[in-house]
């Protein structure tokens, strides 16, 4: 099948629940990895409210949120054939309106300054329309402002870290294995590599049996050889995890005892996997944006700069803060 078309896949999960009395709920959310992560107690507040809920969204999260059971399906949002959800007045495809017919509300979180998304979308016959603050412009955690606009459900919102978690994966490991992401969407969010291998190094010196799976992506490939150079050279146990789907990453970092990272969509999905998480912060807020969850845990130096954060800082926060590694 061809998704960059925009064909739809029912992707009907062992443990999803059916919708009751036949009510369906189309949420909507593109945006960054970590945006979506944190829309995903919006989508479980509508499963358990009754719904059965299917997205419109970019592929890749779409099977993240089947592979989670909190969809039955999904819709790419990025295709061609959805163009004219982004213009007033366009022509609606007579599919999209038959599909667009069968939910009874529609929640969204996608940029819509003029409406005409909302627009689009409601007269082709869909249900009641909520539009979600995709901006996250008032207070408190990103996550529970999302959630604000599935508010009509009364249902309980789950910090992340309860949503993917399921089986525990690290008691078949015969290593203590650390994720590492060195890398986010900005150059400002993240740490200077050096810094991360001198933690890793002190790390290791204190734990022989930890094995690092360092995680990149699109933005770091470029300085994947010099980061493997290092790390050979630290004489680091250590494997690759680059360019990993999303689904598959998200079984990785079951795997794992602990994560490290910033403020990145990979940080936020290794919470939403239930992993210990031990997170460095810069310019951004992590009161908004850092993942919820009792697991978690956020160093931020006074002055919110990377580069104001040595090594030493963060090895004797790890000490305060420990990543729970089982001798």
């Amino acid at each position: 099948m061809d998704e960059s078309a925009g064909t739809f896949l029912q992707r009907q999960e062992p443990h999803a629940r059916p919708g009751v009395g036949g009510r369906r709920a189309l949420a909507v959310r593109g945006g960054a990895l970590g945006d979506f992560i944190l829309t995903l107690p919006s989508l479980r507040a509508l499963r358990d409210a009754g719904y059965e809920v299917e997205l419109l969204t970019r592929p890749a999260y779409g099977r993240l949120a089947g592979e989670a059971g909190l969809v039955s399906g999904w819709r790419a949002l990025d295709s061609p054939d959805a163009a004219f959800l982004t213009v007033r007045n366009a022509e609606i495809p007579v599919e999209w309106q038959d599909w667009f017919l069968t939910f009874d509300v529609v929640v969204s979180w996608v940029p819509d300054i003029d409406g005409t998304f909302q627009e689009q979308v409601s007269v082709s016959g869909a249900g009641t329309f909520y539009q979600g603050d995709w901006r996250c412009s008032g207070s408190g955690p990103a996550s529970l402002q999302l959630a604000l606009a599935v508010g009509f459900t009364n249902s309980r919102i789950h910090a992340i870290q309860d949503l993917f978690a399921g089986e525990n994966l690290t008691g078949c490991l015969p290593q203590q294995l650390i994720g590492l992401h060195p890398g986010s969407g900005s150059p400002t969010k993240n740490w200077a590599w050096e810094r991360w291998l001198e933690v890793m190094i002190h790390l290791q010196d204190g734990h022989p049996q930890i094995s690092w799976l360092i995680i990149t992506g699109e933005t770091e490939e470029a300085h994947l050889p010099e980061i493997a150079a290092a790390l050979d050279r630290a004489g680091l146990p250590w494997e690759s995890a680059v360019g990993l789907d999303l689904t598959t990453l998200s079984r990785r970092l079951r795997s794992c005892r602990a994560f490290l990272g910033h403020d990145s969509g990979i940080s936020h999905l290794a919470a939403a996997c239930g992993v210990v998480c031990r997170l460095l912060f810069g310019p951004t807020d992590p009161a908004v944006w850092a993942p919820l969850g009792d697991a978690v845990r956020v160093l931020r130096p006074a002055v919110p700069d990377m580069k104001c954060l040595s090594a030493g800082e963060v090895i004797d926060w790890l000490k305060h803060e420990p990543i729970l590694l089982t001798e």
